[in-house]
């Protein structure tokens, strides 16, 4: 095994810094995650590896090991996770070792090394300060009355003399640094729901400060979604103000997805589209829907797709964001006979039923226009040669807007095909319905 320590310096330390965490499972939750930096770590780092253990109050561990192969090797993966931290503009000092203790404690003393062996690691913690011990202060004095300053000294004195004087846990902690005990950490499963939180240094009512928090909140969004394989189909933001209730937005997508540079485009617009109620001093994203994410179809080297959808999937999302869900809408087809009433109205990028099999034009009149006729025929700038039908229609005595028609595929003097029907009751009427492109 190869352990991971990212350590964050930032965040205020107790007195025993490396306690580690209580043994037995720990689960994230939208609640836990809201302000703690450690916990939403936990859930970006998932998708580096599925084993991930906050170990309070300040530093990180996961096992990346397993993970070697699929990142390309350990400098390719540590590079990645460098440029991820940077992207959530967290600083973190990190060590690599075979045992979650020994990297622990090397990226709590600053030491960030890249250890892979027993040996390179017993080297690495003998200069260590003995503050890396979680003992009692009592504890802490008698090491320092017998003139112990570092890891190594304790290493060096006898075994059975030292933990008659001291207690068990310290050489317990040694041989867990060391690899000679296991360490019992608890298993840290991802959160069913994302919550992140960032302040602004001072209020604004721009959205122009906003939008770089709310990019690492999403970037750190799409952590956890790679690792659970999923996207979002929507989020809420919420901008708190200080002296009234928080403004919540709703960003909506046309299917799940996890593409940070997406989800802050579409939110983007949303934003751009109500002004702010009050200046803002933090903004937090919730993401409760978390949705499997369906693969994309790869297109073969030097291809595109077959069906690529994604820029009209963009560019409706963005229609939607812009002008509202109210007057951005999709049409598709209702199973009804009768044709004015065979469309509905969908949220952009829905399908509806499928299409009927026979022809039907691509431009439907809003009212039939009545035709002239000569000798029973339509005319419509001349007389209308008959080229399919006819396709008979009777449907909707249930709502009293029933009809009786007869329809045809006709074409004109100029060759326009249009679509015609004659009632089959009263004046037996012809009329114009569609034109065909």
């Amino acid at each position: 095994m190869l352990w991971l320590a990212l350590h964050l310096p930032d965040q205020a330390l107790p007195e025993s810094p490396c306690t580690p965490p209580a043994t037995g499972a720990c689960r994230a939750t939208a609640d836990q995650g809201a302000d703690d930096p450690l916990e939403n770590l936990a859930a970006w780092a998932y998708q580096y590896s599925s084993r991930v253990c906050p170990w309070p109050p300040a530093t990180l561990v996961l096992e990346i090991g397993a993970s070697l192969n699929l990142f390309g090797g350990l400098q390719a993966l540590l590079s990645r996770i460098d440029t991820g931290l940077r992207r959530l503009d967290r600083t973190a000092r990190r060590a690599v070792a075979p045992t979650p203790r020994g990297a622990s404690w090397l990226a709590r003393c600053g030491q960030q090394r890249i250890l892979q062996s027993p040996e390179a690691l017993r080297q690495a913690l003998d200069p260590l300060p003995l503050a890396v011990l979680d003992l009692e202060p009592r504890q802490h004095q008698a090491l320092h009355g017998l003139g112990l300053r570092r890891l190594g000294d304790c290493l060096a004195l006898p075994r059975r003399e030292l933990a008659r004087r001291l207690g068990p846990a310290l050489h317990q902690q040694l041989d867990q640094a060391l690899g000679h005990r296991p360490e019992p950490l608890p298993e840290w499963r991802p959160p069913a729901h994302y919550r992140g939180r960032r302040e602004l240094v001072r209020e604004t009512d721009n959205l122009t400060p906003l939008l770089p928090l709310l990019e690492r909140l999403l970037h750190e969004l799409q952590g956890l979604l790679r690792g659970l394989d999923a996207g979002v189909p929507r989020f809420e933001l919420v901008l708190e103000h200080l002296h009234r209730p928080a403004s919540r937005l709703t960003v909506g997508l046309t299917e799940p997805d996890r593409d940070p540079e997406r989800l802050l485009r579409v939110a983007g617009e949303r934003l751009a589209r109500e002004p702010l109620a009050a200046p803002v001093q933090a903004i937090t994203l919730l993401a409760e829907d978390i949705q499997p994410l369906r693969p994309e179809p790869e297109a073969l080297p030097g291809t595109r797709a077959a069906h690529d959808h994604r820029p009209m999937r963009v560019l409706l999302e963005r229609l939607t964001a812009r002008l509202g869900e109210t007057r951005a809408h999709g049409l598709a087809v209702h199973p009804e006979h009768r044709p004015e009433r065979a469309w509905r109205r969908v949220p952009p990028g829905q399908a509806g039923a499928a299409a009927p099999q026979k022809p039907r034009p691509t431009w439907l009149l809003e009212r039939p226009r009545i035709l002239g006729q000569q000798q029973g025929q339509p005319v419509c700038r001349g007389p209308l040669i008959l080229e399919r039908g006819p396709e008979r229609i009777e449907s909707g005595w249930w709502d009293g807007a029933d009809v009786a028609r007869d329809y045809y595929v006709a074409r004109d003097h100029d060759g326009a095909r249009l679509w015609i029907f004659r009632e089959r009751r009263g004046r037996r009427r012809w009329f114009l319905h569609g034109l065909f492109g």
